[in-house]
């Protein structure tokens, strides 16, 4: 009988195996055990990208924002191409008050994924806390397009046509809200002022 070498187990069933116990503890709730999991994992491949991103978003949800932070920065070191974790990385930045680095990271998702609905949404949220309204008016644009029944996205561009004196326009928002979530149209009209108008 041949003797299958450690290395060869280590980078096939035993590495898949770990990834998809710490997979189930994840859903099952069992956070510890995940990361024991994928910490085993990560030993074993430590270049890995999903392996990593889960490593990352477990540090996160324990609430060890800055180590996830790094971490997610290392994997992009390595995998430059995750879309997902660009996004994940703007929106953990964002979260830490890292804010003037959350706008590169949402970028660099969107230029990977320029039809990722929630990148250009974060993006917005940025050019709103900037208070730059003709680029979060832009974005948000790109949101709603894309995510058409998006709520919040029509939310905030009403705010943001108010912001830069489009009256008219926040009014047809307000009216087109109100078909998707009537009570949001109503905090609108009356966070506006329009609520005479509509």
């Amino acid at each position: 009988m041949p003797v299958i070498p450690e290395a060869s187990l280590l980078n096939g069933p035993a590495f898949r195996l770990l990834r998809a116990l710490a997979e189930l503890a994840r859903l099952l709730g069992w956070q510890r055990v995940s990361m024991f999991l994928l910490r085993r994992a990560l030993v074993l491949r430590p270049f890995d990208a999903e392996a990593a991103a889960r490593w990352a978003e477990g540090l996160f949800q324990t609430g060890q924002k800055g180590a996830a932070i790094n971490a997610l920065q290392q994997l992009l070191k390595d995998h430059p191409g995750r879309a997902s974790s660009w996004f994940d990385l703007a929106y953990w930045l964002e979260s830490a008050g890292r804010h003037g680095e959350s706008e590169p990271a949402f970028r660099a998702a969107l230029d990977l994924a320029p039809d990722m609905d929630r990148a250009w949404y974060g993006l917005a949220l940025v050019h709103i806390r900037e208070q730059r309204w003709g680029d979060a008016s832009a974005a948000l644009r790109h949101t709603t397009r894309l995510q058409p029944r998006s709520h919040l996205a029509w939310y905030q561009m009403g705010k943001v046509l108010m912001k830069m004196g489009h009256a008219e326009q926040a009014l047809e928002v307000i009216r087109h809200l109100r078909a998707l979530e009537p009570q949001v149209a109503a905090r609108l009209a009356d966070e506006t002022g329009l609520g005479a108008l509509v």
